[in-house]
Order: C-alpha cells, then structure tokens, then sequence
C-alpha cells in the first residue's frame, strides 16, 4: 500500500482568463481548473488553497496543498500537460495548511503617467502599519490587520507598488491603490481611516500575487522546459502591443525602451 505524500505546490496562472480563483459552477475559475484535473489525472480529490485572488487578478506564486501518491516532480508534469493558463513550479514536502503562510507579496503595477513618486510614498507610510481598513474593503468583519511594508518604485514607464503582509481582505490593495493615486491632488492622514471615503478600486488586472512563504519551509524549483518558455514569451509579446497604446497612441516611432 503507497503512503500518501503531503506536499505544497507553487503555480502561476494569468488571472485575465478565468471568473475569478474560487470554484463556480459553470464557469472557468483557477480552483475549480486545478481540482478538476487533479481528479482527471487521479493525483487527488481535494486541495487547500493560500490565497483566493479576485477575478482579473493574476498570481506568479499561489500555492496548494495536496495529498497523493505520486511524487512532486511527476504531480507538476502531470498538470503542466494538462492545465491551460496555470503553471506549477515548485514543490516543498512541508505538511501544513497553505493558509498559514508566514508572508503574501503583491505587487500592483502602474503605468507612469506623471505620478509623483515621493507624494505616492508619502501616502504608503500612512497605510503600512496596524490599521481598520474597514472603509477599504468589501469585507464586514477581521477588517483590521498589519500591512508590513508598502513599496513604490519604478521600472522604467511602469511604478510598481509592492504590499507585504500576512493577510489581506476583500478589494483592500486595490482600495489602497486607489486612494494612494487620489493623496496627490488632496493629501490625507490617518483620519482617513475614520471615515469612509469614495476613492474608487484600482482595476484588478494589474495586481499580481508575486509569492506567498512560510517560516521555515523551502520549495524546490522545477526548471521549465523549452516548450513551456516559448509559450511564455510568445505570450507575453502577443500583448505588448498595449504597452506601446498605453503611452503613445499613434505616436509609437517615438517610443523610448525601458531601460
């Protein structure tokens, strides 16, 4: 009789092609894909998940739980062969609950429109901290929560803002991002948490779930093969296109790379 082996999987998956990560009925999701072909392949009837992303949100390091029979490296191949828009990568033998990850890494991307860096950093210090985002979430209760760090940087035309925490709620990075774009034309401090105030969301598509750790645990990386990295960049570069309208519109011959 084989001993089943409890593992953690690491994968990505562009969140633009599915309703969202939680299973549904009669629709594509990230979950609902991921189970049906682990049942499909006989690798396992159930898994836990560390994160549910909002539709439209994408992730390069979601990770889950599993019991099975066969081991890592031959699980990934299995569902790489079989699974569109979802990759798995890496593996760690760790036998613990994907909920209880240590750190969850997001990054939200901005195309460079003219921000003010030092006015968007002075708006990320006022959330980093222990705070009730009640006013910034969907979510009616654990509304209160420590967000570690907020960092603003830039990569050529694109700012990216990066969020550490170990938790997060309903729509509250995307609130942020929002309300963090709004503090350069009408700066705020922390009375901004006492009241509710109409922000907006940030669209989802530009926040990425970069990784998700825990104390003590490593993951073995799995190399991609060829097959799998031409698909990536042809992926990749089917897109681009957007990047060039996002900035210049006709006016593309006078584009400048990123550096």
């Amino acid at each position: 009789m084989l001993i089943p082996i409890r593992m953690l999987l690491k994968f990505a998956y562009d969140g633009t092609k599915f309703f969202g990560y939680q299973r549904q009925q009669n629709v594509p999701t990230v979950e609902g894909d991921i189970l049906k072909a682990l049942k499909t392949l006989n690798i396992a009837e159930t898994l836990r998940s560390a994160s549910r992303t909002d539709r439209g949100v994408s992730a390069l390091g979601n990770v889950i739980h599993i019991s099975t029979d066969k081991k890592p490296a031959d699980v990934i191949g299995m569902l790489n062969s079989h699974l569109h828009d979802i990759y798995f990568y890496a593996y760690s033998d760790a036998n613990i609950n994907p909920r209880h990850a240590h750190r969850r890494w997001y990054r939200y991307h901005l195309y460079d429109f003219g921000y003010d860096l030092d006015k968007l950093r002075e708006a990320a210090e006022i959330f980093t901290g222990f705070h009730d985002f009640k006013y910034f979430t969907r979510a009616r209760k654990n509304t209160t929560l420590e967000i570690y760090e907020i960092a603003v940087s830039r990569m050529g035309k694109i700012i990216c803002i990066d969020f550490h925490a170990q938790n997060y709620v309903w729509n509250l990075i995307r609130r942020i991002v929002a309300a963090m774009i709004h503090y350069q034309k009408n700066a705020f401090g922390d009375e901004v948490f006492k009241r509710k105030n109409n922000f907006g969301t940030a669209p989802p598509e530009p926040l990425i779930l970069m990784d998700v750790s825990y104390k003590n645990t490593e993951f073995v990386t799995i190399p991609f093969k060829r097959k799998l990295r031409e698909l990536f960049s042809n992926r990749y570069l089917s897109s681009f296109v957007y990047y060039y309208l996002a900035g210049f519109g006709e006016n593309y011959k006078s584009f400048e790379p990123m550096q």
